[in-house]
């Protein structure tokens, strides 16, 4: 009984998502996306011959965001499943078709209104939220520290642990074509490639240096190779491994004790002297770090 309870489940979903999924011609959207952000728009011209059909027939009910009126009882047309679908204006003009009163245009215009909706559609937020809050087509320019203040800065904060003749020889060869992976690779400690591992030496967690305390105060060390609620695995310096049965009976955080070093703990509180209100500190580095080829 629950197999086909799920089962059907899975067969509403999948009809309820696949309308939604726009595999039109001449690569309008594609298959596993959301068709407002992988459709190909119309050209410039054909979106603003929509916009002006669109703010002239039908703003009045649907309001100039596309949002709906209460008033005028106009749907929300950047939730709309038809808007969604639509390819080519198809589902789009069978609506103006059943519109009270019906709303009739020229299939070169009822497309034109389409692709502005579509156009709308590609730049608004989540949850159908209206286009503006996350802007679009927007570029950041980092590169604009003082690399001659950025070095000294870097000597003083940095150069305890990384050496741009050693672990950092070339970065910013590597990072050459995106200056802003560049910063973000260096603060948060990430290989070239944007792996988690970074400069220091891999998330927190298994594969970490651990200090494994037990009751009586004796301790070991090694890399953490397994933790959950009933053990934790250690892999000693010789190689073995050993093993430790956690209890919560007189503790809630469980016997042995467990302590995992934070690999990022030295970038952490570099991040707090870096800290002020314009970040120069950091685009400073950032230019330093780029003019390392």
């Amino acid at each position: 009984m629950r197999k086909r309870y799920l089962l059907a489940v899975a067969v509403g979903l999948g009809a309820l998502v696949a309308p939604l999924v726009a595999q039109g011609p001449g690569g309008r959207g594609r298959a596993g996306g959301f068709p407002q952000y992988t459709r190909t728009l119309a050209p410039p011209d054909v979106i603003a011959k929509g916009k002006a059909l669109y703010d002239g027939k039908c703003s009045e009910c649907h309001a100039v965001d596309l949002r709906g009126t209460l008033d005028k009882h106009g749907p929300n047309l950047l939730r709309s499943t038809e808007t969604f679908s639509d390819k080519q204006g198809e589902l789009v003009g069978a609506s103006l078709a059943k519109h009270t009163p019906p709303v009739v245009m020229p299939q070169a215009d009822t497309f034109a209104v389409s692709e502005y909706i579509h156009s709308i559609q590609a730049t608004m937020s989540g949850q159908g939220s209206p286009p503006g809050r996350n802007p679009v087509g927007l570029t950041y320019d980092v590169l604009i520290g003082d690399a001659k203040a950025g070095a000294t800065t870097f000597t003083r904060l940095c150069s305890s642990c990384h050496s741009v003749t050693g672990d950092l020889k070339g970065i910013g060869a590597k990072y050459a074509d995106d200056p802003k992976e560049l910063q973000g690779a260096w603060v948060f400690g990430r290989k070239a490639g944007g792996g988690g591992r970074g400069f220091g030496r891999g998330g927190a967690g298994v594969g970490q240096e651990a200090t494994v305390t037990l009751a009586n105060g004796t301790k070991f060390q090694g890399r953490l190779a397994r933790k959950d609620d009933f053990l934790i695995v250690l892999t000693l310096a010789d190689g073995t491994r050993k093993s430790f049965e956690r209890n919560y009976d007189k503790d809630i955080n469980g016997t042995p004790k467990l302590e995992i070093k934070d690999p990022q703990e030295a970038h952490k509180k570099m991040l707090l002297v870096l800290d002020d209100p314009k970040n120069k500190n950091m685009y400073d580095i950032t230019a330093y770090l780029a003019t390392i080829k």
